[in-house]
């Protein structure tokens, strides 16, 4: 007897078949990915240090593994069936900004949560039960949207990313794609000798500063390198994780950063998959990523997001922003990392240990939250050669070759051949900037 499926039967035999394509097609996104990129990022100082970092942080590791599969999927699902946007842009534009007021009120709660526990009353237990229930609620609100706020502004960035020629077949590549989540908590690791980040460790999200101290001072005990566990605003997986933030720049920045990163991985040098064995081309790298954050986040406020437009920094004659004027904190981070590379150049690891712990004291003494400063601290921060407190002269030095540059893509794609330092140096020469 012939059997003829019915309408329902083919649409759920074709629903299975999509869903089986989508899940094989994560597993292969995820191989490239972890195959060339994790491998490559995570190359460790030596065997010995790995087997060290291993056991000590293998019960608090992220598992990116797990994440990046179900992210994947769930893209390429968005990517098969869009979610069910508004119509309008107004009304998008308007979700967006609902989005970002939800997430101010949640940090406000949050806030006052710590400001009633501080206090360490028996009377304020009502009272903080009653704010923990309002903001699980509000978290939950927030839950139903937050697909929706990340479609729009993937596609808003996509936009700019089009225009700016960042396509293959008039599609940006790679697919500006991210998700809102607590990013995973950082393990950094330095040689105590110079100031070079030269390990990365992905850890839980939201660690206690009590874990944060145990996990280096185990690692410290080796006695060759410097650790530090700290938060980050974003991280260039795929799709890359973004915290979520109520101010819309900001977020906007850092999407644009961490595609910038991905970006880079078409490259097949080591400006991308050398990243973590070449220092120099990490800054290089960090810094560009913040170039084309601020770049492409500004078109896109200019042209989405009229109202914010008053907050965007000014630009100066080369249409460049006009850099932020250093803070008290980070003139005094300017001048220790001097004196530290100073110190250290001369081999005093210790007397530069010592000054830095100095200094740290003095600065939390003036009101700054800093839990720890060393070399794996500055290895981090240092990668950022456009911050205030930098004393890169890569940043500025990337600042005039973008002025100069014919578009932002012509100069993202010089920067993304770069295969070494040197021809870094040879650019600048060329340029007439050495």
């Amino acid at each position: 007897m012939l059997w003829f499926p019915t309408k329902q039967t083919q649409k759920t035999v074709a629903r299975i078949k999509r869903k089986r394509h989508m899940r094989r097609m994560a597993r292969l996104l995820l191989f490239l990915f972890v195959f060339f990129g994790l491998t490559t990022a995570a190359a460790p100082p030596s065997q010995a240090l790995l087997v060290r970092v291993d056991t000590v942080t293998t019960p608090y590791q992220f598992d990116f593994v797990d994440w990046m599969s179900n992210a994947i999927a769930s893209e390429i699902g968005r990517r098969w069936r869009t979610p069910p946007l508004p119509g309008r842009e107004v009304e998008q534009k308007a979700l967006v900004q609902r989005f970002l007021d939800q997430e101010q009120h949640s940090r406000d709660l949050k806030q006052e949560l710590n400001r009633i526990y501080a206090a360490n009353s028996d009377l304020n237990g009502v009272e903080a039960a009653a704010l923990e229930k309002e903001l699980a609620g509000l978290k939950a609100t927030q839950a139903q949207i937050i697909p929706l706020v990340e479609t729009i502004l993937s596609r808003q960035v996509e936009t700019i990313l089009r225009e700016e020629g960042f396509t293959i077949a008039n599609q940006v590549f790679p697919p500006v794609a991210f998700r809102f989540i607590d990013p995973p908590t950082a393990l950094i690791l330095s040689p105590r000798d110079r100031i070079e980040n030269r390990y990365f460790v992905g850890l839980q999200p939201g660690l206690d500063n009590k874990l944060r101290f145990e996990i280096e001072d185990s690692i410290d005990r080796r006695g060759d390198v410097s650790s530090y566990v700290t938060d980050v605003g974003g991280l260039a997986s795929y799709p890359t994780m973004i915290i979520s933030h109520p101010d819309l720049i900001y977020l906007t920045e850092v999407i644009a950063h961490e595609w910038a990163h991905n970006y880079f991985f078409t490259f097949p040098t080591n400006m991308a998959w050398g990243y973590q064995s070449y220092p120099r081309l990490t800054t290089i790298n960090e810094t560009t990523a913040d170039i084309i954050g601020k770049e492409i986040s500004r078109k896109v406020i200019t042209r989405f997001y009229p109202d914010w437009t008053d907050k965007l920094p000014p630009l100066d004659d080369t249409g460049q922003p006009v850099p932020a004027r250093p803070s008290e904190f980070h003139l005094a981070m300017r001048r220790i990392r001097l004196e530290v590379n100073r110190l250290l150049a001369e081999g005093k690891i210790e007397e530069a240990e010592a000054f830095m712990e100095n200094e740290r004291l003095k600065l939390v003494e003036k009101g700054h939250n800093l839990r720890k400063l060393n070399q794996a601290y500055f290895a981090f921060h240092g990668s950022y050669a456009l911050s205030p407190a930098s004393v890169d002269p890569i940043g500025p030095q990337l600042r005039q070759l973008r002025a100069i540059s014919l578009s932002l893509k012509a100069f993202v794609d010089r920067v993304g051949w770069l295969n070494s330092y040197a021809d870094y140096l040879n650019w600048l020469a060329e340029v007439g900037l050495e």
